[in-house]
């Protein structure tokens, strides 16, 4: 369980080349906010997936195959973003998407496969709220916040940490004071 009071989270987003990391598809791009103890932390990068970025998704998220070239593979960076997730709670948006590619990349990585504790905003926002659309962006207007960009890993993330803060303080003026944290292996 979960107090409507949160802390020791990291909002996690990332950036892929397609929508299945079962069918192949993989991350170009990684961004977390951690926040614990009132203070926050964050991780950002882009990510070389070694292999073409379909126009279809560069059309969705603007990252380009020159733009990642230089950058390293997720396996460069795979111990610094476990350690980074360690011990503390994720929040994402449509949580097991984004848990399912960072599982299979650290795998693929030979890190460990750790469990994730996480909250999925938009499960809450599915459950909780009636917004027009469940869409992050659409949330994210819908309370009144500015995006000047989507599709961009920290641009997202730091959109969902500003929705779960609405999220998580209305929950609690609905009487609802603890979210059940889900299990991602």
């Amino acid at each position: 369980m979960f107090t409507s009071n949160p802390d020791n989270l990291i909002f996690l987003d990332i950036e892929t080349t397609g929508l299945s990391p079962a069918n192949g598809a993989k991350i170009v791009e990684i961004a977390m906010l951690k926040v614990k103890n009132g203070k926050t932390k964050s991780y950002e990068t882009l990510v070389n997936p070694k292999c073409p970025i379909p126009l279809e998704c560069s059309r969705v998220h603007f990252i380009y195959d020159y733009m990642v070239k230089d950058f390293p593979a997720f396996s460069e960076i795979a111990k610094d973003v476990a350690e980074f997730m360690s011990d503390a709670t994720i929040v994402c948006h449509n949580a097991k998407f984004d848990l399912s590619f960072v599982s299979k990349e650290l795998k693929e990585s030979g890190i460990n496969s750790k469990t994730f504790q996480y909250i999925d905003t938009l499960e809450l926002a599915r459950k909780y709220f009636s917004f027009d659309s469940n869409a992050l962006g659409a949330i994210a207007k819908a309370i009144g916040l500015e995006i000047e960009t989507a599709h961009r890993a920290m641009a997202d993330v730091l959109t969902m940490f500003s929705v779960s803060k609405y999220l998580f303080s209305n929950m609690y003026r609905k009487g609802i004071d603890e979210i059940k944290l889900k299990t991602y292996k």
